[in-house]
């Protein structure tokens, strides 16, 4: 589902907050995991000691995405086998744990994309995609949980944000970069999350007028 990079991050201060950032999922993944583990007995210890591997990972500066993302991969399939023996209540508890460890890849593969100095417009595709992908996942894991769980207004409105940073750094074409956003995300999505005046401050008022247009915005 997700592209993995073989590129190892930078270690300099500046890349700090990203892994800062997946240190504190990681937390809120752990305390989910805590709460899950009441439904399952204590026979699923590994789980504990795999996520805690993770956190271990990020804190060395020579890990690799590919690893975080392997090491993630595995605990998923770790609780999928767990919700589909267990009872309802632990299996919500199971679709938000997940729902985290996806998250977090999906940020960690976005900031990798973001941090590069050259980019496409297939990066920018990418991006997207990666965007309508943890979208879906999170509507889908609340259809099978019977319980809301979204994905934070806050994520998706960093996510839009991301995208047209990259988008001015890269000097990708505003009709180019609009064209992709809704075909990938469509027209709500778009129109809950994108903030007009990072528009007007990359792309002009032209641009700012042409999405109010598209989106069918007063």
């Amino acid at each position: 589902m997700y592209i993995v990079s073989e590129k190892t991050p930078n270690t300099n201060d500046d890349n700090a907050p990203n892994y800062s950032s997946l240190r504190k999922n990681l937390e809120n993944i752990k305390s989910e995991f805590m709460t899950l583990r009441e439904y399952v007995g204590d026979n699923e210890d590994v789980l504990l000691e795999k996520i805690s591997s993770i956190s271990e990972m990020i804190n060395r500066t020579e890990a690799s995405s590919a690893e975080f993302h392997k090491k993630a991969d595995s605990i998923i399939q770790e609780l999928q086998k767990i919700r589909n023996s267990t009872n309802k209540e632990a299996i919500t508890t199971s679709n938000e744990v997940i729902g985290l460890l996806k998250l977090s890849e999906y940020q960690s593969d976005v900031r990798m994309l973001a941090e590069s100095k050259y980019g496409t417009l297939d990066d920018i595709k990418k991006m997207a995609e990666q965007t309508a992908e943890i979208v879906n996942l999170f509507d889908k894991l609340s259809i099978e949980s019977e319980k809301k769980i979204p994905l934070p207004h806050e994520v998706r409105q960093w996510a839009i944000g991301t995208i047209f940073d990259c988008a001015d750094k890269w000097e990708i074409r505003f009709d180019d970069l609009l064209k992709i956003l809704l075909d990938s995300l469509g027209q709500n999505l778009l129109k809950e999350s994108i903030r007009m005046q990072q528009v007007r401050d990359i792309f002009g008022i032209k641009a700012v007028e042409k999405i109010k247009t598209e989106l069918k915005l007063s």
